[in-house]
């Protein structure tokens, strides 16, 4: 059997400078179909850039006046920009839609990866739903008490997660079933701006105040800083289909892009057979699995943001194989990624999705 190891949390960072493009960069997001980085500037130029690593970055869009927070879409690249959310044409880079939240200064963005958005409102304390079919937006949350940053989709768990602005800055979760506001763990560092999350579940986490970026587990346990010496980390990208970290640094006018490999796992392994079929597929996917090791099979879809909108869990019972059908008739056409694990073995693959 071919295994490829990973040697452990091996680091390297390949840094593009270019500052005479980046202006203060904000927040960063990866652009699967167009194999392209997009990133927010907030200085003396206020644009959305777009680069490819090892290229010099080109204009987006200049029609921004204070942009943060970049999520991605159905096809739109949605931007926090001041009081009011936008999205441009991710083809044309054309400004398609406005909406006036009536925010103070919106910040962190992430989104369910089918049709709503979630949004922090750094400066009033908020956090607001925006509904993308329906152009609306609506109150979560009236007031987050600390200052609302970095947001994360956690489909699996049935909450939004964000981080949070000051010292010893709690890690702060949203049910999206009631609402409710809860504090998952009160963290050592200060000042913390992005969040994003690797297709192991682990998270990653930018600090301000320790000019890092940390590495938590799924259950915010056992911080450990992956990256350091960085200045002013802000809202971070994780691209899980190469493992690479980015991080853009806002006073240094820098974008960095760290490899990071996951620890002691097998990956795409000769003897583990994944099929999904069909693939394209329209209102149903069957998958199909036969795992070299027995235990438990852990099957997850992700939207190209890295948010995860399924999960399937189930107990291989020495047969070692998982079969089940997927129904996708109420996910958005477009590309997918997916993930199947057992123990420590991982398939990794994309899956196309068309209506």
């Amino acid at each position: 059997m071919n295994h490829f190891i990973f040697s452990i949390l091996a680091v390297f960072c390949v840094g593009f400078s270019f500052s005479q493009s980046f202006s203060s960069p904000e927040s960063v997001e990866f652009d699967v179909a167009n194999n392209r980085y997009l990133v927010s500037n907030r200085g003396s130029i206020k644009s959305i850039q777009q680069v490819i690593p090892g290229q010099a970055p080109t204009l987006f869009t200049s029609s921004v006046t204070s942009p943060a927070g970049l999520e991605i879409l159905n096809g739109k690249l949605w931007v926090c920009d001041g009081g009011n959310m936008k999205s441009f044409d991710l083809s044309t880079g054309v400004l398609v839609d406005n909406i006036a939240v009536g925010g103070t200064f919106l910040n962190g963005i992430t989104s369910d990866g089918i049709q709503f958005l979630f949004v922090s409102d750094f400066s009033a304390k908020k956090i607001y739903r925006i509904n993308t079919i329906s152009l609306t937006s609506n109150e979560m949350v009236a007031n987050t008490v600390t200052s609302p940053n970095g947001m994360w989709y956690d489909g699996t768990n049935n909450r939004i997660v964000f981080v949070n602005w000051g010292a010893s800055a709690p890690i702060k979760a949203i049910s999206l079933i009631d609402s409710t506001l809860t504090t998952i763990v009160t963290t050592s560092i200060g000042n913390c701006d992005g969040i994003a999350q690797d297709g192991l579940g682990n998270y990653f986490i930018s600090a301000w105040s320790q000019n890092s970026v940390y590495k938590f587990d799924s259950n915010f346990l056992n911080p450990e800083a992956v990256v350091t010496g960085l200045t002013q980390p802000a809202d971070i990208c994780y691209n899980i289909a190469n493992d690479t970290l980015v991080v853009p640094q806002t006073s240094a006018n820098l974008v960095t892009y760290h490899n990071l490999s996951s620890a002691s796992l097998v990956e795409n392994d000769n003897e583990s057979k994944a099929l999904l079929f069909p693939n394209p597929a329209n209102d149903k996917v069957l998958i199909s699995y036969q795992s070299a090791q027995s235990g438990e099979i852990n099957f997850e879809l992700f939207a190209l943001n890295g948010a995860s909108i399924f999960n399937h869990i189930q107990n291989s019972d020495g047969a070692n194989q998982l079969n089940f059908e997927l129904q996708i008739s109420t996910i958005p056409a477009g590309s997918y990624l997916y993930k199947i694990q057992t123990g420590e073995m991982i398939q990794r693959g994309s899956l196309k999705i068309v209506h």
